[in-house]
């Protein structure tokens, strides 16, 4: 029988070997009081314990914790977007690389419709002197004036390619072609005529050719900055600035964000006025039609004028009906009654120059009219210079104005962009 004494030294024998003894599935005791630990909370809780590994839903947080980070991007690409809107929207950049200024452009069709002009004066003088060779008189023409004028008017039209060269090579030929042709006429004057009618034929290839430059150049100045490139960039901007403007009211929950709105706005304005330059209250269509329409007709008399020449000549295929045909409705196009009326009278004299027998005859035919068309080329030459003198001025400048306005309004909408997104951005610091 025990002693009360010897009872707790049992019971803390006991405990020790309790102790001692291993936990199931080889956990010591210290493991044991881990997971007792580890648990505690739990117990404490109210005695239910929570799985191990949960997975944790999206929160509120973890959205907000990723739209700064959006917010960067698309502030990145708003910006972007809206400034390089405004760069095409210049004009100086298409799909076929960079473009020159409104003001070189304006100086360059300037040229172009000179040289245009001043080589059908040229093939008009030589076929003058041929004219006046043949039919026994002393030529008392210099073709040289004529050609040089021609040629400096197309080295400044800004004509690039093979054409521009083969124009300037045509030149040339035609003045050395009209040189042997005077040289022959009074001993061959069939030859002359031939020679004569290979040089016109350069010449009319060399006038196509500026007329054709003349006509693009008119068209930049016209269509400004409308181009592939700026229909492109504008209405993808245009579309990607209004995606960012609704993502960003439905993301922050916030009523529209007014920078970015007016960076939307210019960014659709510079692409509609882009596409359509007839929108500015300015008059460059106008200005560049009344220019072209009279170079148009002066060329024309010209040309028909050389027609008549070659009619004494009595090559084939001079056309002088078509081309007198092409000259009235060119003059008539210009709407002024004073090279109208002289040209008529010109026109007038025709038949007889067509029903003379003999080179003689029909250039007396001819200087019949030499007064009225004196008038009419008078006429035309002094409206042409008016209307391009100017030009530069008129049509270059405002056009020029109209590129650096396209470019501010860029970095306006750009700055616009940065600015408004930037403040909802400051929201989430």
């Amino acid at each position: 029988m025990s002693s009360p004494a010897g009872r707790p030294a049992a019971a803390a024998q006991g405990q020790g070997a309790q102790a001692s003894a291993p936990a199931p599935g080889g956990a010591t005791s210290q493991g044991a009081a881990t997971q007792s630990t580890q648990n505690a909370p739990a117990q404490a809780g109210g005695g239910q314990t929570q799985p191990a590994q949960q997975a944790t839903p999206a929160t509120p947080d973890t959205q907000r914790s990723s739209t700064p980070r959006l917010l960067r991007v698309a502030r990145g690409l708003a910006t972007a977007a809206a400034l390089l809107t405004g760069v095409v929207a210049t004009g100086t950049f298409d799909t076929g690389g960079v473009n020159s200024t409104p003001n070189v452009i304006a100086e360059q069709w300037v040229a172009a419709e000179e040289a245009r002009v001043e080589i059908a004066q040229a093939d008009l003088v030589a076929a003058r002197g041929v004219a006046e060779a043949v039919a026994g008189q002393d030529p008392a023409v210099d073709l040289e004036p004529a050609l040089t004028a021609a040629a400096d008017a197309h080295t400044r039209s800004g004509a690039t390619g093979a054409r521009a060269g083969t124009t300037a090579a045509d030149l040339v030929r035609t003045g050395l072609l009209t040189r042997d042709a005077l040289d022959v006429a009074a001993t061959d004057p069939a030859a002359a005529a031939e020679l004569y009618g290979a040089a016109s034929a350069l010449a009319q290839d060399a006038g196509a050719t500026a007329e054709d430059v003349a006509g693009l150049h008119a068209t930049d100045l016209q269509t400004g900055s409308r181009s592939l490139l700026t229909a492109v960039v504008g209405m993808v901007s245009t579309a990607l600035l209004g995606a960012v403007l609704v993502w960003l009211a439905l993301r922050t929950r916030r009523i529209v964000n007014v920078p970015l709105l007016l960076a939307t706005a210019i960014t659709g304005w510079l692409t509609y006025v882009s596409l359509n330059p007839g929108a500015l209250p300015l008059n460059i269509d106008q200005r560049v039609d009344e220019a072209t329409t009279v170079a148009t007709a002066l060329q024309e008399v010209r040309q028909a004028r050389q027609a008549e020449y070659a009619t004494v000549l009595g090559l084939e295929g001079a056309a002088l009906e078509d081309t007198a045909g092409s000259a009235t409705e060119a003059v008539g196009a210009v709407g002024e009654d004073g090279p109208s009326a002289a040209w008529e009278a010109v026109v007038a004299g025709h038949d007889a120059v067509t029903s003379a027998e003999g080179p003689e005859a029909r250039l007396e035919a001819v200087r019949a009219t030499e007064d009225a068309w004196a008038q009419v080329d008078l006429q035309l030459q002094q409206r042409l210079d008016q209307r391009l003198e100017p030009a530069t001025a008129s049509i270059g400048t405002p056009a020029a104005v109209t590129s650096g306005v396209a470019l501010l309004l860029g970095l306006v909408a750009a700055a616009a962009a940065w600015s408004g997104l930037t403040r909802r951005l400051r929201d989430y610091r």
